[in-house]
């Protein structure tokens, strides 16, 4: 037991002292006083001192508070020892947890624990002289996997901030242009700003003008023709002034920005799907446009729309299963309903196919999903093994194909069936195939 945890007395008179010891079969806490008086009134009670955690304290009986018996009895099925409650055939909240399991004497199972005993001393013994390697090799391989872990996390940053990066720079860029073109196209900032002087320094102008022609004075030439020169450059600029109004009323509303709905919603749909994460050896493909089947956008999901209910839609991978590597992937079934044959959809390897034969599952090897019996299924042949069960919607198929021996495995919602002892061919070009009879029938990689 924590040190620092307290049990107190389960007595309500004294509930505020701390607890020395339990009683098994009251199963209670009690302090000094209640087990002084305990003691005289049930001798024949098991008394333990609380040293430790009670749960941790074997008493030889079950700790269940409803039950209160002996352990007698060991539950193969759980490995657990049980006393007579525990097997009750009435199944009730805490009885009869082991009423269908396979349950004998604690003597008869003794021989056996104590073979396993001395299995898992041997076992021990030599676990424990390598075992500080073991654990510094498990820290080793945790810092590395942290590493990893980090330098995936980078990348992806690394891969955002060049994409933001770009965003902002486009932005950027059409901002300038922007600019660029209201100063080629309409009136300039700086123009309106000194246009707001040009009254003042056109009355200015002509009141001078007036008096110059008036006054002209040969002895001032410097002086008069300089004033004109004022007087042509206030012109000027109003001149300027009109061209710009002029430019404004021919350009008005001639200048958009031009940004598709549509192109934002398929950037934005790219940026949603964009970056997978997967494990090493997982095989990443897609299916192959063909005959008697559809595909969606991203070429994941096929669903055969046409050819009847028949063995004519062969969907191929559009990639080569690599050699010399153990390569998984998965197919979902979206569509699972029966309705000609007994063993509608195939799922595993086989060739290109860039003939469209029908019946192509005889050039295959392939996981035979249908309604009574799950087998694998070698070119004209085919065997049960131990695959038997039904598919249904939404199950996944697993193909393991290791062409380093040359063997092929399958598995359904993760239950590995083992290998089906099929020898794939080695240097033979291969593709992940899925083959369906049913119209209708929607698969799925995953």
């Amino acid at each position: 037991m924590d040190h620092d945890q307290i049990i107190n007395c389960t007595s309500k008179k004294h509930k505020e002292l701390n607890a020395i010891s339990y009683c098994q079969e009251c199963g209670i806490n009690m302090c000094n006083k209640c087990q002084n008086y305990h003691s005289e009134l049930f001798a024949d009670h098991h008394i333990y001192n609380i040293d430790k955690n009670i749960n941790e304290i074997f008493t030889g009986f079950c700790k269940n508070k409803n039950h209160n018996k002996e352990l007698k009895y060991f539950c193969k099925d759980h490995n657990k020892l049980c006393c007579a409650v525990c097997l009750c055939k009435i199944k009730d909240e805490a009885d009869g947890y082991h009423n269908n399991c396979e349950v004998c004497l604690i003597k008869d199972i003794e021989k056996e624990k104590r073979i396993k005993l001395k299995e898992n001393l041997k076992w021990l013994e030599e676990i424990s002289i390598n075992l500080e390697q073991s654990i510094k090799l498990m820290k080793d391989f945790g810092e590395k996997l942290d590493e990893q872990k980090e330098k995936l996390k980078l990348n992806v940053q690394n891969i955002f901030t060049k994409i933001r990066n770009e965003i902002n720079n486009r932005e950027d860029e059409l901002l300038k242009e922007i600019d660029k073109r209201y100063e080629k196209l309409f009136l300039d900032e700086n123009m309106i700003k000194s246009s707001e002087k040009l009254p003042i320094k056109i009355k200015n102008s002509l009141e001078n003008g007036k008096m110059i022609e008036k006054e002209w004075d040969k002895n001032k030439l410097s002086s008069l023709i300089n004033e004109c020169i004022n007087i042509e450059n206030n012109i000027k600029d109003i001149n300027l002034l009109n061209d710009g109004l002029k430019k404004f009323k021919d350009n008005e509303n001639k200048l958009e920005i031009e940004i598709k709905e549509e192109d934002i919603k398929n950037i934005l749909d790219k940026i949603n799907i964009l970056g997978n994460i997967y494990e090493q050896g997982k095989f990443r493909f897609k299916f192959q446009e063909g005959r008697n089947y559809t595909l969606d956008k991203d070429g994941l999901v096929a669903k055969k729309t046409g050819g009847g209910n028949t063995w004519n839609c062969s969907i191929i991978g559009n990639k080569e299963i690599p050699k010399n590597k153990i390569s998984t992937w998965k197919i979902k079934l979206n569509n699972f309903c029966i309705k000609n044959n007994t063993w509608n959809i195939l799922i595993g390897i086989g060739p290109k196919n860039e003939k469209n034969v029908d019946y192509f599952y005889n050039y295959c090897w392939s996981f035979i999903c249908g309604c009574s019996k799950l087998s694998n299924k070698s070119g004209s042949e085919y065997n049960y093994n131990n695959h038997t069960g039904k598919l249904k919607q939404d199950d996944i198929v697993e193909v393991i194909a290791d062409r380093k021996k040359g063997d092929l495995t399958f598995a359904v919602n993760n239950i590995n069936y083992g290998s089906t002892n099929i020898k794939i061919p080695e240097n033979e070009e291969l593709y992940p195939i899925v083959l369906i009879c049913d119209q209708g029938q929607i698969v799925e990689i995953v």
